[in-house]
């Protein structure tokens, strides 16, 4: 069952807890509303339609203009962007056990395609997948790529709270300091772009006819921005989500460290986590999921496209205290009545807090999730009818256990 939160939630604490929770577990979803997803689900071929600059070479970490203390730091200090850790197997019994899970789960749910990544105190993974490949032929894995719609703020707050750990942003600074001309974000600071208090109208309504309508055309921010509607709220005075506000988060990290927001993401996360299956849809490489005017105007709002075995790996390396310091990364969880911090929505599974960000647009539907006490992080993938993804990690039929209970009891191979 589905509750909005209006208060934090407490820790329990204990093995016995955790194991209690997890064998018989109720969920309580608290994210704010995210982008509706009554949209069709995107085309059958998995190609891009439109071409688009060839991207440029990514710079090199004896090239990158960041103070050496950020480039790169050992996994766990924080402050910058963590090593890679690769996960150790799972017993082919616990593997086996797992993969039934989603079988049933994507059947009971009656998804086209679903992929599931989990980790186990960050040192034990699998991933898999279940349903019908897009194109016919190629098997699904944990290393299929998914559109992961809204699941992109995460990696676009993740930068924009590294620039403030560099003191290059102000989190109660005034936008237009950094982005003068932006009068749409007049009155309004890098904390309430964040965390949706901002007031700045969604772009979905303005944008969904004409997106339809010309579905080869690249949009550029600065046109997507222009035809946003007048302000909901004064900011600060009440929270409502808009996918707006992290498009201008994008635009503001590009302006402060004077790179295309997709090298940033490669020089600072998906290079050195070797996230080799995410980043941002171009021709050549990774494909138009959403279909181009989706992805280029949602931008880093929504964008980017990943798969089970890297959202893993990048909820382990961001929540695990490895890519922010300790500072950032509390203000990131630190949620409002709304279960919303900085780019993270909050959740919890029984008695045990979680948090992560879900994301849905055009069909794809993804969730990203970290359960502390627990120690635990999945994440969901999926193609096919709107469905409650914490709903699918918990599903048991018959007795047989869920895709949760089954992570809280791995073992090694």
């Amino acid at each position: 069952m589905l509750a909005r939160m209006r208060r934090p939630i407490a820790h329990l604490t204990g093995a016995a807890a955790v194991l209690a929770v997890l064998v018989a577990v109720s969920v309580t979803l608290v994210p704010g509303t995210d982008t509706p997803g009554e949209l069709p689900a995107p085309p059958a071929s998995w190609l891009p339609v439109a071409d688009v600059a060839s991207p440029q070479p990514q710079p090199q970490p004896g090239s990158t203009d960041l103070p050496d203390a950020y480039w790169p730091i050992p996994h766990g200090n924080g402050g910058g962007t963590a090593r890679p850790i690769d996960l150790l197997p799972v017993s082919d019994a616990d593997a086996a056990a797992l993969q039934a899970a989603v079988d049933r789960a994507r059947a009971a749910f009656g998804l086209n395609a679903v992929a599931v990544g989990v980790s186990a105190d960050a040192q034990l993974g699998w991933s898999g997948a279940s349903g019908l490949p897009r194109d016919g032929i190629t098997p699904l894995s944990g290393a299929t790529p998914f559109a992961i719609a809204s699941v992109t703020k995460t990696f676009t707050a993740a930068i924009a709270l590294q620039l403030v750990d560099e003191g290059r942003v102000d989190l109660d600074a005034a936008v237009t300091d950094y982005l003068p001309g932006l009068t749409l974000a007049r009155g309004v600071s890098v904390r309430q772009l964040l965390s949706h208090t901002s007031g700045i109208a969604d772009l979905l309504a303005p944008m969904r006819n004409r997106l339809n309508a010309e579905p080869s055309r690249v949009w550029q921010p600065v046109e997507v921005l222009a035809l946003v509607g007048p302000s909901r709220f004064a900011p600060g005075t009440d929270w409502s989500y808009s996918n707006t506000n992290y498009v201008i988060a994008g635009l503001l990290i590009e302006s402060v460290t004077g790179h295309p927001f997709a090298d940033e993401l490669q020089r600072r996360i998906t290079g050195p986590l070797k996230l080799l299956g995410t980043g941002v849809p171009e021709r050549g490489e990774l494909p138009y999921l959403l279909g181009v005017s989706w992805t280029s105007a949602f931008w880093t709002s929504a964008m980017l496209d990943s798969d089970a075995a890297d959202l893993v790996r990048w909820g382990d390396a961001l929540y695990g205290g490895g890519i922010l310091r300790p500072g950032s990364l509390e203000q990131m969880l630190d949620f409002n009545a709304d279960g919303y911090g900085l780019g993270a929505e909050q959740y919890r599974f029984g008695g045990l807090l979680a948090y992560g960000h879900s994301g849905l647009l055009r069909g794809f539907t993804t969730l990203l999730v970290h359960i502390p006490d627990a120690d635990l992080t999945l994440a969901v993938l999926a193609v096919g009818h709107l469905f409650d993804a914490t709903a699918l990690l918990t599903y048991s039929a018959q007795g047989a256990p869920s895709i949760l209970s089954l992570t809280g009891e791995l073992s090694p191979s």
